[in-house]
């Protein structure tokens, strides 16, 4: 028993260890002048493989048929894979479509993990 509250206290320790050299270090990036942006605590696989999370507005370009693939928003390209969550309770996802999109950054690609039309496609009057 006295082994495992050892263990739980060395892992808590080293835990907060590892969040302060981050803050340090994004600290000393502000200081010297670098564009330091640490990951959120708890994430460590965004922070591991260089992925940013960001999110952005837009009128929907193009999308595939089956919307699996890239989708182009403002000009844009998204990769949208099966696990992409789409949703459609303010229209439908289409060429048109008002949208904001939530994802991550790896270096030049975009892949959406959330798209959310927002507005539909607006109508063209006669």
């Amino acid at each position: 028993m006295a082994l495992l509250l050892l263990r739980q206290a060395a892992a808590k320790t080293l835990l907060r260890f590892f969040r302060l050299i981050g803050w340090l270090a994004a600290v000393v990036g502000i200081v010297s002048g670098l564009a330091v942006h640490p990951a959120p605590a708890g994430d460590h696989e965004a922070r591991e493989a260089g992925k940013y999370e960001s999110k952005f507005y837009g009128t929907v370009d193009s999308l595939p048929q089956d919307r699996i693939g890239i989708w182009v928003v403002n000009g844009r390209q998204i990769v949208v894979t099966r696990e992409t969550r789409i949703k459609e309770k303010h229209g439908r996802s289409e060429p048109g479509a008002y949208v904001e999109v939530e994802g991550s950054n790896t270096g030049e690609t975009f892949t959406a993990f959330e798209i959310s039309v927002k507005r539909a496609k607006q109508q063209e009057r006669p």
